[in-house]
């Protein structure tokens, strides 16, 4: 890296909500034996999701960049060719050393435009592999770092700001307007973030980002494996306007968290003093790891050990929004996409429907998800968008 700004030593950036303008998606193909049952010779379940995935967006008209791991590049290339997709994707391979697919965890915090020389063009902060359950987490981090790059944001004005923060991209969102929502669990009990106090985190993301409001959810989903990310239980949808995980159900595990989360909006106000919209989407209860599942996976000391039986994360709430607007260099394309999470249950279409009635600019699709579960994420967790 050619730069390591610290907090004091660059002005705040307007970082990119989750509606910003963009120009593709970025994605990394799943391949570890050692995360995603598989049998030898097949596509991995998890890696026929990605198909479906790669389909709806060819079938929006969205570029996608794939990072692949180092040694697959010839095998995804050809597995690509055979798809009837691929006449219509617009899909550029990378051939990357990285850890695991959550590319949103571990990607630069980048601004929305950089309009000063002295302005940094995107933050970095420290990953510790969720608290030390994947061993290969420094991959992730040079993954980063190379991505930063050959997105040109080290020749944007001052180029990357650094911190030794552990802050992940499902730890946190905000709705461009100075506020921001995170959960304590992942980001305050944190090893690496030893001692760090809400306060400290206020004035941080204050200083980075210029938030002017950190709004702490309270609790975390029973399965989140991560220590509590909000983009599980809560997301903006505009300024002022929140999504969250619900359920009715009082034998359901996380309906007391639920409550507590809806109670906490309810009485909450934004930056700007505005009352939240609250929309509820259901929570499923979640699946369990079954016992097939866990016999192909080939477990190992530093990875965390997925056995029959577990709970997998499973929340709508885990959605992927892409408001794609190409240059005339790339087409003059534009698209509105969001992609549900699938679990092969029917809250998977109440889902979908609620979320095209809540923002009806956009195409709303579900692309299943249950096999990615067995990773620990959803389609938000696995993507970033730029």
């Amino acid at each position: 890296m050619n730069s390591a700004l610290s907090v004091n030593e660059t002005g705040a950036i307007q970082l990119r909500t989750e509606w910003s303008e963009s120009h593709s998606v970025w994605l990394r193909w799943p391949y570890r034996e050692e995360i995603w049952p598989q049998q030898p010779g097949e596509l991995a379940p998890v890696q026929q999701e990605f198909l479906l995935l790669l389909q709806e967006l060819a079938d929006a008209q969205i570029p996608v960049n794939l990072q692949v791991a180092v040694g697959h590049t010839d095998a995804v290339q050809a597995l690509l060719a055979k798809q009837a997709f691929s006449a219509a994707l617009a899909i550029q391979l990378h051939e990357v050393a990285y850890g695991d697919i959550w590319l949103r965890d571990c990607a630069p915090f980048a601004a929305k435009q950089t309009s000063k020389n002295e302005q940094a063009s995107a933050w970095h902060f420290q990953f510790d592999g969720w608290g030390g359950i994947d061993d290969q987490f420094n991959d992730d981090i040079q993954a980063r770092n190379w991505l930063s790059e050959k997105l040109g944001l080290l020749k944007l004005g001052a180029g990357i700001a650094e911190d030794k923060m552990v802050l992940e991209g499902g730890a946190l969102h905000h709705d461009g307007e100075g506020t921001a929502i995170a959960c304590a669990g992942s980001i305050l009990f944190r090893p690496g973030n030893d001692g760090l106090t809400a306060a400290e985190f206020r004035l941080k993301l204050q200083g980075c980002f210029g938030i002017e409001k950190v709004l702490m959810v309270p609790g975390r989903l029973a399965a989140d494996e991560t220590g509590g990310h909000v983009d599980n239980l809560a997301a903006f949808i505009a300024p002022g306007e929140v999504v969250i995980a619900y359920t009715d159900d009082a034998s359901h595990p996380d309906y007391a968290t639920c409550r507590r989360v809806f109670d906490f909006f309810d009485d909450a106000v934004d930056a700007h003093g505005r009352a939240f919209v609250i929309h509820k989407l259901p929570l499923p209860r979640a699946p369990r790891l079954s016992a097939a599942e866990a016999v192909d996976i080939k477990q190992r000391h530093g990875v965390r050990r997925r056995i029959a039986g577990m709970p997998l994360m499973a929340s709508y709430v885990n959605f992927l929004r892409v408001n794609a607007n190409g240059d005339s260099a790339s087409g003059g394309f534009a698209s509105k996409l969001i992609v549900m999470p699938g679990f092969g249950l029917p809250t998977d279409d109440i889902a979908r429907n609620l979320m095209a009635k809540w923002l009806p600019e956009y195409r709303v699709v579900t692309v299943p998800a249950r096999a990615l579960l067995v990773g620990g994420g959803g389609w938000h967790c696995a993507s970033f968008v730029y």
